[in-house]
């Protein structure tokens, strides 16, 4: 089984690397003009050009360009299968510019995840992400935070706040965007690890998390065509 499955990722890395060579040059400009928002502010549906729905050449074609990946460079850095029955394929590249990038792809055709961990890692105000739940009370004079926040300032109002598990170690800042598909593309942004002397890692940023919202994976590979 192990060598069978061995096997498998050898054949679907190397179908990945033909069709990359096949697409590469179909949409060089449009992938360069899609990744320049990304280093703007940061809150774009999308990760150096990949974007949710996409197809396996699209999207590696995509990180080769905008990452300015060099000639032996094509293929990700990792492949493994996960999901139930192990049809999903996370795609890894390590040591971008940008920090480490996943990507998942559904049945192994279409992108439904994109994780960036950043190198740089940008906090909560540089991204203008509020530190509660309450967009109000961040601008309450009589707020517990005043004395660590600058009252005047705006916040993205469209993103909900929470953690990213019961054990509320690391904050979690998403918004859900709906397609003409049907279903949603949740962005988000993932804090270091709270402890209890943790409010530096809380207020940096470690990830940005691009997924299908989770309700929604039955809209969306009915959308993709899946069988």
């Amino acid at each position: 089984m192990r060598q069978q499955t061995g096997s498998n990722l050898h054949r679907l890395a190397r179908t990945i690397g033909a069709l990359l060579v096949v697409a590469l040059g179909a949409s060089l400009c449009a992938a360069q003009e899609s990744a320049k928002t990304e280093s703007g502010t940061g809150h774009e549906d999308h990760i150096l050009g990949v974007r949710i729905g996409m197809d396996v050449p699209t999207a590696l074609q995509a990180v080769f360009v905008n990452a300015h990946r060099k000639p032996g460079q094509e293929k990700p850095d990792a492949l493994r299968h996960e999901g139930k029955d192990k049809k999903d394929v996370r795609v890894l590249y390590k040591g971008l510019e940008v920090g480490d990038l996943e990507i998942v792809f559904a049945d192994g055709k279409w992108v439904k995840e994109i994780m960036l961990i950043y190198s740089k890692r940008p906090t909560m105000n540089d991204l203008m992400l509020a530190p509660t739940g309450s967009i109000d009370a961040v601008t309450d004079r009589n707020d517990v935070l005043d004395s660590h926040l600058n009252i005047a300032k705006k916040y993205d109002d469209r993103y909900s706040i929470g953690y990213t598990s019961t054990q509320k170690t690391e904050r979690y800042w998403w918004r859900d965007d709906a397609t003409p598909a049907g279903y949603h593309v949740r962005v988000g942004f993932i804090s270091g690890r709270v402890t209890e002397a943790g409010a530096i890692a809380d207020r940096t940023i470690y990830r940005k998390l691009i997924t299908v919202k989770p309700e929604d994976e039955d809209k969306f590979l009915k959308a993709m065509g899946a069988s």
